[in-house]
């Protein structure tokens, strides 16, 4: 049996999409083409999960926050793009040691609570609602 990793919970949010945060419990010795399979029924997404492209939700060393997909978060400008579909989670700042973080009463009602993974989704194929931020 092949080792396992660490189970983390990753907040994500897809792009064009306000208040579209929803977490995904996933082993971090997983691969990114793991994690989109894990995402499509989330986001309710009819087509194939690797059309889906997915970014680290990290600008300048910290994570984009929950009050961030509040207001909407229209594209990936800026933000890595995850590696290949094989990349283990654990490999591309996703281990549980990058996405650890301590909640408080203070983070929640700040909604300063991390979102790790921005998805983006082909526009065309996207069958729920966008809304854009005003």
């Amino acid at each position: 049996m092949p080792p396992r990793g660490k189970i983390v919970t990753l907040y994500c949010a897809v792009a064009g999409v306000a208040r579209s945060a929803f977490p995904v419990d996933i082993d971090d010795s997983l691969s990114v083409g793991h994690l989109k399979d894990a995402i499509k029924p989330k986001i309710n997404y009819s087509d194939p999960a690797y059309k889906l492209h997915l970014f680290l939700a990290r600008k300048d060393d910290a994570w984009l926050t929950e009050a961030d997909v509040i207001k909407g978060v229209d594209d990936a400008t800026d933000l890595k793009p995850l590696g290949g579909a094989g990349a283990p989670l654990n490999l591309v700042d996703l281990s549980e040691d990058k996405v650890r973080f301590q909640f408080t009463k203070e983070h929640v009602v700040a909604k300063t609570t991390p979102v790790h993974v921005l998805v983006v989704v082909p526009e065309q194929e996207f069958t729920g609602k966008r809304t854009r931020s005003r």
